[in-house]
């Protein structure tokens, strides 16, 4: 008895089991789960391969410095493991020198507007290009890291070379980031960071928010998990909120009130946490752009103030 009942039991089970309907919902379940598969390796490739792109070295010639700037190439071994290249450009009578630092996949030659009328206003002032930029080697772009090694060696290139006069730094986006981590043996006496995120992680949300809107930020977390195999770095050790709480020195923060990819909230948060003296300018209708180009006279007056404050100068 129990033994027929057994049977009945399995043989109905095979007939189920060989029911056209489940079949095809298992075939079509299998199949969703396949492509869902394929989809996530090809997403994951993809983010991989823009994520590649962003920290690829961009190596440029650079050619001259402008006929008008009086400036000469100069070079100097950084702890990145690169030799720095860049423009130095002398004022007569200086009162202080400027390190000006560009922003990411750029070089010297964005930072030649402030050189001038910084050197116009009696500072000597030096433009270089970050490692794995421009005509300085390197691997990769590593979002800070590397480059804060460059500032360093830069500022301590300018303290050697003029021994005695004040040191000010101005850095853009990354330029500005670099300035903020470097680890200097005698900091500099006054510093301007323009355009920074507040970390990588924020600043990498940012973007994907821009180019993918708020289904962006599902993505955010796997192309956060991509920076340390491609950098060489833990991204939160990318922290430039944290890095600011250790900067004792005047700094001037500056920020666009349109800036999407360091948005006004992230510079708020870097001038909050910084250990010194603090000022912030937002500046009306500004995006993530050249603000010294922006802004034009305002900028000049604003920073040329700042510096001459607090890093010398000469009079006009």
């Amino acid at each position: 008895m129990f033994f027929s009942v057994a049977l009945e039991q399995k043989l109905g089970n095979c007939v189920r089991d060989r029911d056209p309907m489940r079949i095809s919902v298992k075939r079509w379940i299998a199949r969703c789960l396949v492509v869902g598969a394929v989809a996530f390796c090809a997403g994951a490739g993809g983010l991989w391969l823009v994520a590649s792109q962003l920290v690829a070295p961009v190596p440029r010639v650079i050619g001259p410095p402008p006929a008008d700037s009086g400036a000469v190439e100069v070079a100097f071994p950084s702890g990145s493991g690169s030799e720095i290249r860049g423009w130095l450009a002398e004022s007569e009578d200086a009162g202080g020198a400027i390190l000006l630092l560009h922003g990411i996949r750029a070089d010297r030659r964005d930072m030649s507007g402030r050189a001038a009328f910084l050197r116009d206003m009696g500072f000597h002032t030096l433009a270089i290009d970050f490692q794995a930029h421009g005509e300085s080697a390197g691997g990769r772009i590593t979002l800070g890291h590397l480059e804060a090694m460059d500032a360093t060696a830069a500022v301590a290139y300018l303290r050697e070379r003029y021994e005695g006069l004040p040191v000010a730094v101005i850095g853009t986006s990354l330029g500005g980031a670099a300035a903020l981590m470097a680890d200097y043996a005698e900091p500099p006496e006054a510093m301007v960071v323009e355009a920074v995120f507040a970390d990588v992680p924020t600043g990498i949300r940012n973007r994907l928010e821009i180019r993918f809107g708020r289904p962006g930020r599902v993505l955010s977390p796997l192309l956060v998990a991509m920076v340390r195999p491609l950098v060489g770095i833990a991204p939160g050790r990318l922290d430039m909120v944290e890095a600011a709480a250790g900067v004792t020195v005047p700094v001037l923060v500056i920020h666009g009130k349109e800036d999407r990819h360091a948005r006004p909230a992230e510079a708020e948060r870097i001038h909050g946490a910084l250990g010194g003296p603090t000022e912030i300018w937002s500046i009306p209708g500004a995006a993530h752009v050249d603000l010294h180009h922006f802004a034009g006279n305002e900028y000049e007056k604003r920073v040329g103030e700042f510096i001459r404050r607090h890093a010398g100068g000469t009079d006009d």
